[in-house]
């Protein structure tokens, strides 16, 4: 039996697919290109071009179904994203074959975040129409997520200070070797091995100086705003992920990010938030530990003898 042969990449046809022809009618992509050209940008605070001034933004709502899109299939990269527009034909159908940089991308996320968080709770409240969310009882918990941070730019006061007394105590060690070392070429090395040492001690400085004028326990050089946190029985930079989940198909009411190291705090953070997307009164709202207790209780006391 022959084997299978594909197509010559060379072949030319006298009448070619569509690119709507590869994207199945039922197809999600077809859904984010329906709702995003049903919302109003500039109601809900996207930054919106009249298409008439010189040096503008070229795209209308093209970035926002390509982030749409992406976040659902895990791309989250502006240069990643940039790189699907070019091979990915569900996402050249998405926007017709429009291919903006990553830096177009990554500004229209930084400009338009405000209106994202908006358009979010919109969103929340279609699906509540839809019937999809009920809003009667709702689950409130948190989760660690990683910072893309390594845990060598994590720094707190005694960190620092142990990094300034072995980098002193280098220093003072090459400079002794110096003052013995005749052989001109091993001075030269023990001066540069001295730079290097003095730059880092000038970083760790400006560090510390910085922990005490803001008031902070610690800092993370890459990612200002991630947190050393017990994550998995270990301490990693991460951020604090606060969820609101319906009951119904357990889809996201409300979320929020915060740096805080621990969960206490943030319930009725979160409650607030919640009641915010909710105009009502009944609206029930607990914590996942009190829903695990509850379930436990229940079971136990299903499984107790009849008195």
């Amino acid at each position: 039996m022959p084997y299978v042969e594909g197509e010559d990449r060379h072949l030319i046809y006298l009448l070619p697919n569509t690119l709507d022809d590869f994207v199945e009618e039922e197809n999600p992509v077809r859904v984010i290109d329906a709702y995003v050209d049903s919302l109003v940008l500039d109601e809900l605070g996207f930054q919106v071009y009249s298409g008439t001034q010189a040096g503008q933004k070229p795209y209308r709502r093209e970035d926002l179904k390509l982030y749409l899109y992406c976040y659902m299939n895990g791309v989250r990269s502006s240069r990643k994203m940039e790189t699907e527009t070019k091979r990915n034909i569900e996402l050249m159908w998405l926007v017709g074959k429009l291919q903006p940089d990553h830096g177009t991308l990554s500004a229209f996320m930084k400009n338009n975040q405000a209106a994202i968080k908006k358009l979010f709770k919109e969103f929340t409240l279609m699906l509540k129409g839809f019937g999809l969310i009920e809003g009667q009882l709702v689950a409130i918990d948190g989760t660690k997520l990683k910072a893309n941070c390594s845990k060598k730019q994590h720094y707190n006061a005694n960190i620092v200070s142990a990094k300034l007394e072995y980098i002193d105590g280098k220093i003072d060690a090459y400079l002794r070797d110096f003052l013995v070392e005749d052989n001109r070429q091993k001075k030269q090395e023990i001066t540069e091995k001295l730079e290097v040492y003095q730059e880092r001690m000038h970083k760790l400085q400006v560090i510390q100086q910085e922990l005490k004028e803001t008031g902070e326990k610690q800092l993370c050089v890459t990612d200002p705003d991630a947190k050393s946190m017990k994550n998995n029985g270990k301490h990693e930079v991460c951020f604090n992920v606060q969820t609101a989940v319906d009951s119904k198909y357990k889809l996201i009411v409300d979320c929020d990010t915060v740096n805080d190291v621990n969960d206490q705090g943030q319930l009725s953070n979160m409650v607030q938030k919640t009641k915010q997307v909710f105009v009502i009164n009944k609206l029930q709202l607990w914590p996942i530990q009190a829903i695990i207790t509850t379930l436990k209780s229940l079971t136990l006391s299903t499984k107790l003898p009849n008195s």
